[in-house]
């Protein structure tokens, strides 16, 4: 006999009409009590007519991903991945569906206005790489439920969520001066590269709260690949007063920095230490293993997936925030 929706209330002990909102992720039901019916749902077998149920109540329960899926992306941009999966996790857990879309910059805006015209999916998530004018200007206009995942490097109304690089920042200056380092150089991306700006930030924020300065001849900032980074690296080391720890501002500035400290003759971290941001791809496989501020990705995507089904419970909630979830993990290139 087939299982219905009362035999469900019966055996999890709640109200049809409890069952009927876990089915439809309403949000007066708790996360706890969500959980403990899914549970009960796949014990008896029971599903849904899913098209009928989301006819009845207007929703198609599904979230479009527009993001830049071409060639290589996943070792250009190696968070992508955790962050979707801490995304679907979210939205899945709540009875939504996650759809990725591939697209680029200039067609994501045309996208997005297909998906809201035909009213296919109840809310968009994008990747902040696909991020332009026109699309922010479409999502404000239509009023329709969003979450940008990072933080879009112009002034707009739509909502975002991302790291908190200030805070990261801060972090990787307060170990380092903990750890007995003084003299502190910083190697980073260019002004149009946000987060090592902000990273900078913080690290600037981190050493004056402790009375240091970070000075100007201890500031590199180029393009984020090995080259460039070995390059700024061996200007830094030639100058007459070295540092005695550099941060980098991410794995591939890293893997330039070390090779040139390594090429002039300098053990780390005996020498000089080395610290960087995130956990991958190159810290754990770079020589020595490197300190990290490692910041949970993958969290950040969880939370954007719980925010997003806020919108689009509450269309006029405007959600622009930083989560900050940085942690050190000490290896092997610090003393």
């Amino acid at each position: 006999m087939k299982v219905t929706i009362r035999d469900v209330a019966k055996a999890a002990g709640v109200s049809v009409s409890t069952v009927s909102k876990v089915l439809n992720g309403h949000y007066s039901i708790s996360e706890k009590t969500v959980e403990h019916v899914q549970k009960v749902m796949r014990e008896l077998d029971y599903h849904p007519n899913a098209n009928a149920q989301n006819f009845a109540f207007g929703t198609s329960k599904t979230i479009v991903l527009l993001a830049d899926m071409s060639q290589n992306m996943a070792f250009r941009n190696p968070h992508m991945f955790e962050i979707i999966s801490g995304l679907e996790e979210a939205l899945r857990k709540r009875g939504y569906r996650l759809i990725l879309q591939g697209t680029d910059e200039t067609s994501a805006c045309s996208y997005a206005e297909d998906i809201i015209s035909r009213n296919s999916a109840d809310g968009i998530a994008i990747h902040v790489g696909v991020m332009s004018h026109p699309l922010a200007a479409t999502l404000t206009r239509m009023n329709f439920p969003h979450i940008v995942l990072g933080m879009p490097d112009f002034e707009s109304q739509v909502c975002w969520i991302d790291n908190n690089n200030i805070y990261s920042g801060t972090v990787a200056a307060n170990f380092l001066l903990s750890e007995g380092y003084k003299k502190i150089a910083y190697i980073g991306g260019k002004s149009y590269d946000l987060g090592s700006t902000h990273r900078l930030q913080g690290v600037r924020q981190g050493l004056a709260s402790a009375g240091y300065r970070l000075e100007d001849q201890y500031i590199w900032l180029g393009e984020s690949t090995r080259a460039d980074s070995f390059r700024m690296t061996t200007k830094l080391l030639e100058q007459g007063d070295k540092p005695d720890a550099i941060i980098c501002s991410n794995n591939y500035i890293a893997l330039g920095c070390v090779d040139a400290i390594q090429g002039k003759g300098l053990k780390i971290p005996k020498d000089i230490g080395v610290m960087t941001f995130d956990d991958y791809p190159f810290s754990q496989i770079i020589e020595p293993k490197l300190t990290v501020v490692d910041i949970n990705v993958r969290d950040m995507g969880a939370q954007a997936g719980k925010f997003l089904i806020d919108i689009i419970k509450h269309p006029n909630m405007q959600i622009q925030t930083y989560i900050t979830t940085s942690s050190v993990i000490k290896r092997e290139s610090t003393r």
